[in-house]
């Protein structure tokens, strides 16, 4: 097999931007674009799939991932259960940074996971096959870890999580807010999470720690995370409103904020944090911000957790998420985050 010149050229720049001290990370927009949609029959009929499809890109990799679940069922008073199931495939393109006109195929995603009735989820059979690029040969990565997605039995980490977003919403409850206060709220727990690289040679991936949880009270996600990413760690703090659009006709929104550790933002409080004022709203912050628009169609009733929901089976989606003091690959990886969990960010 014979190694065309452009292969080996681009198998050169990686090789560069791997090793060498005069290529600056920073030099790359840390800014990653999200988009796609989401079909969701199983709020209507819970024996059909959910199908995710989202494009995940940047300056140097852009990645289409293909999501299909299974909802978890019970029959005969719960004796019978199907646990939720989800298939994870897709495929990721590099571009030659020293010409953006070439790119070339990279990443095969395959394989998926299993919710467990108490939420335990092993991710490690989400397979990446890394093609061969110039010099560089062909690899395979797992995810690795067990993180816990919305578990029917919550385990202590998850009931203390719980706690501390009930014990926020009734703090800012007054009067009859404060008697009708939903104490629904999902949780996400990651005790150790690695996501495998994106497809170049500098980027080892990332490693997740922390959790997430969504208060049905608010319609917030409250994040506490920490990235390690090439023997470099990020603490981020903070969260994810989904609000309704003022100006548009069934949009809502994901307005991310996860900001660094700082003097004002070290406790378990950050994940709370407001602005102090209207300068504070448009202010730039060190982490990692952005804004994902959902149009919205094709809405049911359903119950969730015990209360009717007016939900979207349909969803088009699109948006970005920018590093400011945190590099492209972190950012990457919190996307890819997303979008491999998109049943938990984008369906019911």
């Amino acid at each position: 097999m014979t190694v065309s010149h452009t292969q080996a050229a681009l198998a050169a720049a990686l090789l560069a931007l791997a090793g060498s001290p005069l290529v600056a990370k920073a030099e790359v927009p840390a800014t990653v674009t999200f988009g796609g949609d989401a079909y969701m029959p199983s709020l209507k009929d819970a024996k059909q799939h959910d199908k995710f499809n989202l494009v995940v890109s940047d300056a140097q990799v852009v990645t289409d991932f293909k999501i299909e679940c299974k909802a978890g069922t019970s029959a005969l008073g719960g004796l019978v259960k199907a646990n939720e199931e989800c298939s994870v495939t897709g495929n990721g393109t590099i571009i030659n940074p020293n010409n953006p006109e070439q790119k070339f195929p990279r990443t095969q995603y395959t394989g998926g996971f299993t919710v467990q009735p108490d939420g335990s989820t092993d991710m490690s059979k989400v397979q990446i096959a890394y093609l061969p690029v110039g010099k560089v040969q062909a690899s395979t990565a797992n995810l690795k870890g067990v993180i816990k997605l919305k578990p029917e039995n919550p385990s202590p980490t998850a009931n203390m999580l719980k706690e501390l977003v009930l014990k926020k919403m009734q703090a800012t409850a007054t009067g009859d807010a404060a008697s009708i206060l939903d104490t629904r709220v999902d949780t996400v727990e990651l005790p150790d999470l690695f996501i495998p690289s994106a497809g170049f040679a500098s980027d080892q991936g990332c490693t997740w720690r922390g959790h997430m949880a969504f208060s049905y009270q608010s319609n917030s996600w409250f994040m506490d995370l920490t990235a390690t990413c090439a023997g470099k760690t990020f603490g981020l703090k903070g969260n994810m409103p989904w609000v309704d659009d003022p100006k548009v006709k069934d949009r809502t929104l994901y307005n991310l904020v996860l900001t660094l550790p700082t003097s004002e933002a070290a406790s378990d409080a950050a994940m709370f944090a407001a602005p102090a004022g209207d300068s504070d709203m448009f202010a730039t912050v060190n982490g990692i911000s952005g804004t994902i628009t959902m149009d919205e169609s094709m809405h049911v009733d359903t119950m969730v957790d015990g209360k009717m929901e007016h939900l979207p089976m349909r969803t088009k989606f699109g948006g970005s998420f920018t590093g400011h003091g945190v590099p492209l690959d972190t950012v990457r990886s919190f996307a890819n985050l997303i979008a491999i969990l998109a049943r938990t960010f984008f369906g019911a």
